[in-house]
């Protein structure tokens, strides 16, 4: 299943979407946006409960969590996804609303171990997200590793479902096949969800 992705702002006027943009650590919304509550209803299929992710660009724009868009987000009929900069557990407590089913967490962007060790021991509804630049995967400090490393340390550590997004298109076809058959639950989260095969759901996101 194809899950649309939408880069959402909230500012004085309300809750928008708009394009955006990936970076190797980050993501940004660009100037064109429509209302929130015209866009995503008309992108939705909601005769089978669709997910949908919903990127919290205030949260991004300052690398820590806001709840400006988690207090005014609600999208009846579809299962939210929520995708935030989550630092620590506290964070976790706060980022969940009643309509989020999961949060998704840049993984680069959780402090240390130790946080996501105590995130899993209290939900195990948080999806790390691997942000993936150049074919490697982005962690602590900038730095870069094996996208199959994080993988296999988050998956010791509790996680089971995890998701891998390529900032800009630089994962090769093997590396989604090994991700296929040896992280089964792992979503991928790419522009062009027509190159990948073997995935139950597949992220890519949403453009005006």
């Amino acid at each position: 299943m194809e899950i649309p992705a939408f880069f959402t702002t909230y500012d004085d006027d309300g809750m928008h979407v708009s394009n955006g943009h990936f970076t190797p650590t980050n993501l940004r919304a660009d100037d064109r946006a429509k209302p929130f509550s015209e866009v995503v209803p008309e992108a939705i299929n909601r005769e089978i409960r669709q997910p949908v992710v919903v990127m919290d660009c205030n949260s991004f724009a300052q690398r820590g969590f806001s709840e400006k868009v988690m207090k005014h987000l609600r999208i009846p009929g579809a299962d939210v996804w929520f995708m935030t900069c989550i630092n620590t557990v506290d964070d976790v407590f706060d980022a969940f609303n009643r309509d989020a089913t999961f949060v998704l967490a840049p993984y680069h962007m959780i402090y240390n171990d130790y946080e996501l060790k105590d995130i899993i021991d209290v939900s195990d509804s948080v999806v790390p997200v691997i942000f993936v630049s150049k074919g490697k995967a982005v962690i602590r400090g900038r730095r870069r590793t094996d996208v199959t490393a994080v993988l296999d340390k988050l998956v010791d550590l509790g996680y089971y479902r995890n998701c891998v997004l390529d900032t800009d298109d630089s994962v090769d076809a093997y590396t989604w096949s090994i991700i296929a058959s040896d992280y089964p639950s792992t979503i991928p989260f790419v522009d062009n969800p027509s190159r990948l095969e073997g995935h139950k759901h597949v992220i890519t996101p949403y453009l005006l």
